[in-house]
């Protein structure tokens, strides 16, 4: 028997629990492991530490542990609660497991570990628990193990918006463009969301920042120059270029509306063809591009100055790219084309947050991006969060640089 205890003591590596005894029960396939702590431990607080006083009680609980050889594992022991002269009545702090959690931290660990890698509903067939004890094992695990040091030392960060759920529902999202870390994410997307980044973030850290890259939301902007007046503000070429495109698809919508018979015709199916970078064109969207060229000049000459835009990031000179945009603005203004003349009046009122692009060259929020990207699979595979906590634990855990072994 003495054999047997330190076999699975070997096995298990739990930090501070001493096997006294296995069971193994052959009709549900578990195997039961009793632990205790060190006979001289005393009960401390699981939030501060300090040692528990009064009236000291004994619970039996047990945990899941990681599987061995195919069987379920439980860790079986007692657990004292005391009172905390800051918190009350607590049960003790334990090496092996977080407070009034079922699981053990290598087990927790574990389970995030895959979570990490594929979708929630695997997770739960793999280690045959429910999906929402999945989340709140995600929630414990970062709780613990997120860094302490994302906010430090931040020179560059990007501040973007993601959809999570239908009827508006947004999450604004905080990153280290250096890093590639998320440092930050809240449920929202207004100027006050933004601010409770910086009032955590706080005045001396905020001063720090050199570089904030986001899009041209005013809220944001606003936030920005109060907490971080020192900063630059880089206007992403991504939203710059989609509100070009939204210009553009805003005239192809209103030509379909104001012509009839094979002039309307010829427009059909040429909505993704004016949208695609022209470098990527298909043949059919050539195809589809020549047929306005035939039929409707007003889009023609929308769709030119569209593919002359394209130029701009050809240009790796702050100078050079100001020159350009101030002959393209001005082109765009002689067009006589409301949508794009809006444009060129949103581009020239935000001239020196895109003129950031090209100081900083490389520094966008394209990584931030493709944060969002991701972001969007984890909603997508978990089909859907309904719960914001359980979102953001995830964010964090796959995309803020934690490394679980």
């Amino acid at each position: 028997m003495r054999s047997l205890r330190r076999f699975f003591g070997i096995l298990l590596k739990v930090q501070g629990a001493f096997v006294v005894g296995v069971e193994v029960l052959v009709e549900v396939w578990e195997v039961e492991i009793e632990v205790r702590r060190r006979k001289d431990a005393h009960p401390r607080c699981s939030k501060c530490r300090k040692k528990l006083q009064g009236t000291i009680t004994s619970h039996r609980r047990r945990w899941r542990h990681w599987d061995i050889l195919g069987w379920s594992c439980y860790l079986v022991g007692e657990v004292r609660e005391g009172y905390c002269r800051k918190h009350r009545r607590r049960i003790e702090r334990l090496p092996w497991s977080a407070p009034a959690a079922r699981h053990t931290k290598a087990f927790d660990r574990k389970v995030a570990r895959l979570v990490q890698m594929t979708d929630k509903t695997a997770v739960t067939e793999v280690f045959r628990i429910a999906w929402r004890t999945v989340g709140r094992i995600v929630r414990r695990v970062v709780s613990e193990v997120l860094p302490k040091d994302l906010y430090k030392d931040l020179d560059a960060i990007g501040v973007d918006e993601v959809s999570y759920k239908r009827g508006h529902r947004y999450l604004t999202i905080v990153s280290d463009l250096v890093s590639g870390r998320v440092i930050w994410a809240s449920e929202g997307k207004s100027g006050a969301t933004l601010e409770r980044f910086f009032q955590r973030l706080g005045k001396e850290r905020a001063r720090q920042i050199s570089v904030v890259a986001m899009d041209m939301s005013e809220a944001y902007g606003t936030v920005v120059k109060d907490w971080a007046p020192q900063a630059d503000i880089v206007y992403d070429r991504f939203h710059v270029v989609k509100l070009l495109l939204d210009a553009i698809d805003e005239i192809r919508r209103e030509e379909c509306r104001k012509i009839q018979g094979e002039a309307r015709e010829a427009l059909k199916k040429t909505r993704f063809a004016l949208l695609r970078n022209p470098k990527h064109l298909t043949p059919r969207d050539v195809e589809a591009i020549q047929r306005v060229e035939k039929s409707n000049r007003r889009l023609t000459k929308a769709y030119g100055l569209r593919v002359d835009f394209e130029d701009l990031w050809k240009i790796e000179d702050e100078e050079k790219a100001r020159a350009f945009l101030m002959r393209w603005t001005r082109a765009a203004l002689r067009s006589r084309i409301a949508p794009l003349r809006r444009f060129a009046l949103t581009v020239r009122q935000h001239l020196k947050g895109i003129l950031g692009f090209f100081k900083y060259y490389g520094t966008t929020n394209a990584l931030l991006e493709g944060t969002n990207n991701k972001i969007k699979l984890l909603i997508h595979r978990a089909f859907g969060f309904r719960s914001v906590a359980s979102l953001l634990a995830m964010i964090h855990l796959c995309c803020s640089g934690i490394t679980l072994s």
